[in-house]
């Protein structure tokens, strides 16, 4: 006869219990999928110098200590706490990641990284024609330079045509945390009703909706359509005549006079030429370091006796601000 042994219920219970027990403890303890860490503020913007500050806490009243690792203001384990502050006087660096971490009494550890973003402002935002040789055209190019800012995924970059934004640019580089230089173009068109038109360029770091909200830096640039023109003149044969330019610019333009070819040595806006006796080509040309502009007059003589009213004004725009 074969004997069979059977194994009480209660003893397959506590063999079920004991292999538990033994592998939670082969395995591990579960991980909490809910750190007990919160951050104050949960990010960081800063400008680069400045101070920093966070705090640290822990809901969980199983901890055991906290800390902080950083290479700038970390702080070493402290036991008994469940808040534990984080300060650096002041930001020396671009990048900065720093950790929170609490130690449970069970041996388990919870980590947050604290993100920062440290920034930078533009040191000069500025303004200046691409094309400056071809001032007298309708249509030319602007560009704007951003000098020092950072980090430039967070700039925008606005255009403005008389308060109306007309083009807004933004940057994508999301791997550059340190200054950069940053440029800006415009394509703009002048037609000639429009007397004097202002373009505004302006520099801004966004931080999003939520994010800090930090002034723009900006610079203005005005334009000043003007036609492209030659101005036919008959004065008479002998009289004195004096021929008139008008240039508004900033800073203020140099004229320069030619007739036929030569140089008149004139540095005003107007040019006088006495006892006119034959057919001149006279061009004025008014200058500053953002470009130039021209007008040719055409004097072509009347002789005597031959009646004439003659009302003559020339007037040319050469204006940034």
């Amino acid at each position: 006869m074969e004997i069979t042994e059977s194994t009480p219920p209660d003893s397959q219970f506590k063999h079920f219990l004991i292999l538990s027990m033994l592998s939670c403890i082969i395995l591990g303890k579960p991980v909490n999928a809910a750190c007990p860490l919160e951050l104050s503020p949960p990010r960081v913007v800063v400008r680069f110098g400045d101070s920093l500050s966070a705090n640290c806490t822990s809901s969980s009243d199983q901890t055991e200590g906290m800390g902080w690792e950083s290479p700038y203001g970390g702080v070493d384990l402290t036991d008994g706490v469940t808040f534990l502050p984080f300060k650096i006087d002041s930001v020396p660096v671009w990048e900065l990641e720093p950790m929170c971490y609490v130690n449970s009494r069970d041996g388990s550890q919870c980590t947050k990284v604290l993100p920062v973003t440290v920034y930078k402002t533009p040191n000069i935002v500025s303004i200046y024609p691409l094309n400056q040789s071809q001032m007298m055209e309708e249509q030319y190019w602007l560009r704007c330079d951003i000098i020092n800012v950072a980090p430039v995924q967070h700039l925008t970059v606005r255009w403005y045509k008389n308060n109306k934004t007309i083009q807004t640019e933004s940057f994508n580089d999301t791997t550059t945390k340190t200054l950069v230089n940053e440029s800006s173009i415009l394509r703009i068109d002048i037609s000639r009703e429009e007397k004097a038109t202002e373009f505004r360029c302006e520099a801004e770091l966004d931080f999003g909706p939520h994010g800090l909200k930090l002034p723009a830096t900006s610079q203005t640039h005005r334009v000043s359509a003007h036609c492209d023109c030659t101005v036919d003149i008959s004065p008479l044969e002998g009289t004195n005549i004096t021929l008139s330019c008008e240039a508004v610019g900033n800073p203020p333009p140099v004229y320069n006079w030619t007739c036929d070819g030569e140089n008149m040595l004139e540095n005003t806006n107007s040019l006088n030429i006495m006892r006119i006796n034959r057919n001149k080509t006279c061009t004025c040309t008014a200058t500053n370091y953002l470009g130039n502009i021209s007008k040719t007059i055409n004097v072509h003589i009347t002789p005597r006796g031959t009646h004439l009213l003659l009302l003559f004004s020339c007037y040319l725009f050469l204006k940034f601000i």
